[in-house]
């Protein structure tokens, strides 16, 4: 969950909560309590407790749509095998819509009135731990956690857990799942790249040919000159252009002497606005493009007013529409290019999925432990074969938001195209997992004439999004961002003011009215207003995690 604090400062917050500690009706204890994990056995992994033991949370309303008939979120198949297979009763303390769950979890903080296992942003997760309202999971989590929650915790070496990992000690889990698909790529109308008789790009000049061509040349045959070769909206999502020349914005990355910057404001991404400051003025993005938002600009691209885009892999649920208005339509992803010799990588960042943490002075630690395994085991062991249908209530993917706690198997897309596409390649379909064979049987769905599974053939098949991630994975073409963690004291009070100061240069640029050299004013007053702050406190946490 993608949650930012509002009603309180970290400071405030923290003194709330320190002051409240012992108050916690739940039964929290202060700091000097000694964690319980290690005065118990509670057997293996999936052991059931016996007699049973309570467990408090909260929840967010995400999946309600996934619920079986006649159940709730307070009490369904999820809540239900906990009791009968784990021994853990599970009660929500209270069950908000999802727009309402961080605001309803800082009052909860300020109270005191701690459920059993938290779910938090990491912001909270800061806090939390700063108070001493956590407990240490390191313990219980090498003891009861299954191979198949470690593998999943494992992955990217280990990235999940850095952000809860404090002086050597795990204060929570998470749900990790994996970097690689917010690798940025392009979209290109692959008819429209026929129509004008240019080959798929090689070079970040043949992307600009490309997107010249289809402004000037009527790609869609209608007479007028009404298309534009870029979408773009106010919103600028640019990202896979500076990745031509080699801007990473709004990533951290190591400089020549192994200081961690900001990629923002290197002298790389004026490049690549200085290259869309030219591309406006010739009219090859819209030059209205300013005004409209996302969903305008998408509306405009399926009316036939662009043809190339810049989105990650999910691009293609975007343009379904088109296929099924006509079927000679076709979007194509394609790697990002370089401006140069040198190869243009992708820039990557860690997302969690939510943040699982348990009270200090809960008796039962291990507990959140066990909820993990339970929902990894359904999805994804041994039982899933039998099992996961029921706990999915038949929708592929979805399901898992009715867990208490959840977690996903790290970039498990690529490894299902990988799959898929050996499949398809080779006829042979017993290799394929159970995810796997559903994206097959749909993919085939759509080739034996389903329109409506058109964007499946276009995540999952040989051409396509999760097959450049795949490329950009065995061919080392991958910027991670190096800052994992939540958001530093500066960036808490500064990066609202930073992303406006940004986000108002860029268009300026871009549109003309303001000349590219005020790049290096923008890179000054990033500076001061707060960017060389957030800068040294960023290598601060970086340097205290290794």
């Amino acid at each position: 969950m993608n949650i930012s604090l509002k009603k309180f400062s970290l400071l405030t917050l923290s003194m709330v909560l320190a002051a409240t500690l012992t108050a916690c009706s739940s039964g929290a204890g202060s700091e000097e309590v000694a964690s319980p994990s290690t005065q118990q056995d509670a057997g293996g992994p999936l052991t059931k407790y016996d007699p049973p033991i309570k467990l408090t949370s909260t929840m967010a309303e995400t999946g309600k749509e996934t619920l079986a008939e006649g159940d709730t979120q307070a009490s369904n198949i999820w809540t239900r095998g906990y009791k009968d297979e784990l021994g853990i009763e599970v009660t929500y303390d209270w069950i908000v819509p999802d727009t309402n769950y961080n605001d309803k979890m800082n009052v909860t903080l300020a109270s005191g009135d701690l459920p059993d296992v938290l779910k938090v942003s990491a912001v909270q997760f800061e806090q939390l731990h700063e108070a001493g309202m956590l407990e240490d999971l390191t313990e219980v989590y090498d003891k009861y956690a299954s191979d198949l929650v470690k593998e999943f915790m494992s992955a990217e070496d280990g990235a999940g857990l850095k952000p809860v990992t404090k002086d050597g000690k795990i204060y929570a889990m998470v749900s990790f799942p994996g970097s690689l698909d917010s690798s940025d790529m392009i979209w290109i109308r692959q008819d429209w790249l026929k129509k004008v008789g240019l080959e798929a790009p090689k070079s970040m000049q043949d992307v600009i040919k490309i997107a010249e061509a289809f402004t000037f040349e009527d790609p869609d045959g209608n007479g007028k000159n009404d298309t534009f070769g870029i979408a773009m909206n106010k919103d600028l999502p640019i990202n896979g252009f500076l990745l031509g020349h080699h801007g990473y914005l709004e990533t951290w990355i190591k400089d020549e002497s192994g200081q961690v910057v900001n990629g923002t404001v290197q002298p790389e991404v004026k490049e690549g606005l200085q290259e869309l400051q030219n591309l406006y003025k010739k009219g090859v993005i819209d030059p209205e493009f300013g005004v409209k938002d996302f969903a305008k600009m998408m509306e405009d691209v399926n009316a036939g007013k662009s043809g190339m885009f810049f989105l990650p892999q999910w691009a293609p649920f975007q343009v379904s529409s088109m296929i099924k208005k006509d079927q000679n339509v076709d979007w194509m992803p394609y790697p990002v290019q370089s401006i140069d010799a040198e190869p243009a990588k992708t820039q990557n960042h860690l997302s969690l999925g939510g943040i699982f943490a348990v009270r200090k002075g809960y008796e039962h630690p291990e507990a959140l432990i066990k909820l993990l395994n339970f929902q990894a085991e359904k999805m994804f062991g041994e039982s899933a074969e039998t099992e996961r249908a029921d706990y999915l209530n038949g929708l592929t993917g979805l399901g898992f938001q009715n867990a208490t706690v959840s977690n996903l198997p790290a970039n498990k897309n690529v490894k299902a195209q990988d799959e898929v596409e050996q499949a398809i390649k080779t006829g042979d379909t017993s290799g394929l997992g159970l995810e796997a064979k559903l994206f097959y049987e749909d993919i085939m769905d759509y080739r034996n004439g389903n329109l409506d599974k058109w964007h499946m053939e276009r995540i999952f098949g040989p051409e396509s999004s999760q097959g450049v991630i795949k490329y950009y994975r065995d061919h080392d073409l991958i910027m991670m961002n190096e800052f994992i963690y939540a958001p530093t004291k500066t960036m808490n009070t500064k990066q609202a003011t930073l992303d406006k100061l940004r986000a108002e240069t860029f268009l300026k640029i871009i549109y003309g009215s303001l000349s590219i050299d005020e790049f290096d004013n923008f890179v000054a007053n990033w500076k001061k207003l707060g960017g060389d702050q957030i800068t040294q406190e960023v290598n601060e946490v970086i340097n205290a995690s290794k």
